[in-house]
C-alpha cells in the first residue's frame, strides 16, 4: 500500500535525474511511489527515467507539453494516491532516511502534524570537488517567522494531504513560497523540524533563483499582495526578508560532518 507520493518534475535533466533517482530507491522506508513528470525533455532524460520505471514498478512516468515546473508538480500532485505528499527537483538530493524518519516523528506525536522539515546542505561541485554549507531552518516555522525568508526549500518538507487538505501550487513566482504563505501564514499551519539534516540541495549555474534584484523586486510586489496589508507592511516584510536572507549568507557554516559528506559523495560519485 503506498504511504507516500514523491514528486519529481524534470526537464533536460540528463546530467543530475540519475543522482536523484538513485538517492530515492535508496531510501529506507519503502512504501512510496515516484510520480515523474517529463516536461518534454529535448535530452536523454526520458531514457534515464525510463529504465527506472521498468525496473521497479513505484515508478511511474508522466509526459505534459512544455508547460513548466509549476504545472508538473500539479500533475503530479493530481497523479498521486499516498496520504503524505513530497517534492524532489532533477538535482537535489536525499538522505538515505528522509522518509524514514519524516514519518517516526509523525508516530510519536498525539496528533497530526501537518509539515514537517529537516536541516539541509546546499552544495555545489567544481568537478570532483563538494563545496557544501549547512541551513538549519527554525524549529517551528510558523506564522510568526515564516516572512522572514523562505525557510522551506521543497526538498525537506513531507506534507500531511489529510490534514491540509487542499493543495496545489500558485503558477506565479516564487510559487514555493507561496505556498508556505498559503498554508502557514494564511491557513495558520506549522511545520516541525526533524532535527536532522537530511537533504542535499544543489546549487546550479543556471538556476531560476540568480538573478537576485529581480528576485528582490518579485519578494515586494508579493508581500504587497498579502492579506490586510498596507506600504508600511510592505516595505518592513521585505527589509525583514531582505535582513534574514543576507545574515544566513554571511553566517552560513561549512559542512565538516564527514558522515554527510561521505553519504554525498557516495551518490554523486558512484
Amino acid at each position: 500500500m503506498t504511504n507516500i507520493s514523491i514528486i519529481v518534475p524534470f526537464f533536460n535533466a540528463s546530467k543530475t535525474i540519475k543522482t536523484t533517482l538513485d538517492s530515492i530507491t535508496k531510501q529506507t522506508y519503502r512504501k512510496f511511489e515516484c510520480i515523474l513528470i517529463d516536461d518534454s525533455s529535448t535530452d536523454n532524460s526520458n531514457s534515464i527515467v525510463s529504465y527506472y520505471v521498468s525496473k521497479d514498478k513505484r515508478f511511474k512516468l508522466f509526459k505534459q507539453s512544455k508547460e513548466g515546473v509549476v504545472s508538473a508538480r500539479n500533475l503530479g500532485i493530481k497523479k498521486s494516491k499516498g496520504r503524505f505528499i513530497a517534492f524532489l527537483d532533477a538535482d537535489d538530493i536525499w538522505d538515505p532516511d528522509f522518509l524514514k524518519e519524516s514519518l517516526s516523528i509523525r508516530n510519536k506525536q498525539n496528533k497530526p502534524i501537518a509539515i514537517t522539515h529537516s536541516s539541509y546542505l546546499r552544495f555545489k561541485l567544481k568537478g570532483k570537488k563538494i563545496y557544501s554549507f549547512f541551513v538549519n531552518p527554525p524549529q517551528i516555522i510558523s506564522y510568526k517567522n515564516i516572512l522572514q525568508k523562505n525557510h522551506l526549500p521543497l526538498l525537506t518538507v513531507l506534507i500531511d494531504r489529510q490534514v491540509i487538505k487542499e493543495l496545489y501550487f500558485e503558477n506565479h513566482r516564487p510559487e514555493d513560497y507561496r505556498l508556505w504563505i498559503k498554508l502557514i501564514y494564511i491557513k495558520k499551519f506549522e511545520s516541525i523540524s526533524l532535527k536532522k539534516t537530511l537533504g542535499y540541495y544543489r546549487i546550479s549555474e543556471n538556476q531560476r533563483s540568480k538573478n537576485k534584484f529581480k528576485n528582490l523586486i518579485r519578494i515586494y510586489n508579493f508581500f504587497g499582495n498579502l492579506p490586510n496589508n498596507n506600504l508600511f507592511r510592505q516595505k518592513l516584510n521585505t527589509l525583514n526578508w531582505i535582513l534574514h536572507n543576507s545574515t544566513q549568507r554571511i553566517f552560513t557554516k561549512k559542512v565538516i560532518n564527514k558522515e554527510k559528506l561521505k553519504i554525498l559523495e557516495s551518490l554523486l560519485f558512484n
